[in-house]
C-alpha cells in the first residue's frame, strides 16, 4: 500500500470515528493527521531520506557575513510544494527585508491538496529566500534565512 492510500485510509477512519488526531509509524515512515476547524493537516516524514537543499538561494543586495552568529533558518515542516502567497494572485506572505515574529505566516506548503501555513517561529528580518515559488520541498529543508532580533518586551 503506498503512502497516499494510507493517508486516505486514515482520513476515512477519522471521518467514521470521533478521533481528532491519529499517528502511525512504520519502519522509516511516520504519518500524523490532525482534524481541526479548518479541515485536516498532516505531517509525513521519512527520517532515513536525507533532505534536499537548494543549490542557489535568492540573495539580498549586500553580501552577508560568513558567520552564522545572529542568524537562523526557517525549515520546511513537511514534504510538499512551496508557495510564497496564501492564494494565487495575492502578494507574498513575506519578502526580503520583512520583519517576522513567531506567529508570522511566511509561506504555504501544499501537501496532498491541503494548504498548510508555515509560521516563522522566530523573531527577526528575512534576509534570504532559498526556494522559488511552486518548487517542491523536503522535510527539514531550509526555506528562509532570518537575521535574529530581540523580542520586544
Amino acid at each position: 500500500m503506498d503512502i497516499i492510500d494510507k493517508v486516505k485510509q486514515l482520513i476515512k477512519i477519522m471521518d467514521e470515528s470521533e478521533l481528532s488526531e491519529i499517528e502511525i509509524q512504520e519502519e522509516t515512515t511516520k504519518i500524523k493527521i490532525k482534524k481541526g476547524g479548518a479541515g485536516y493537516s498532516q505531517t509525513i516524514s521519512s527520517p532515513i531520506i536525507p533532505p534536499l537543499y537548494p543549490a542557489k538561494p535568492q540573495q539580498i543586495e549586500q553580501p552577508l557575513a560568513i558567520s552564522n552568529e545572529g542568524f537562523s533558518e526557517i525549515y520546511s515542516p513537511m514534504v510538499g510544494t512551496f508557495y510564497r502567497a496564501t492564494a494565487p494572485g495575492e502578494s507574498p506572505c513575506v519578502g526580503i527585508g520583512d520583519f517576522v515574529n513567531e506567529e508570522t505566516v511566511v509561506c504555504i506548503i501544499e501537501a496532498m491538496k491541503i494548504m498548510n501555513e508555515v509560521k516563522a517561529e522566530t523573531v527577526g528580518e528575512i534576509v534570504e529566500i532559498y526556494v522559488q515559488d511552486g518548487e517542491a520541498v523536503e522535510y527539514g529543508q531550509p526555506l528562509f534565512r532570518v537575521r535574529q532580533a530581540k523580542k520586544a518586551t
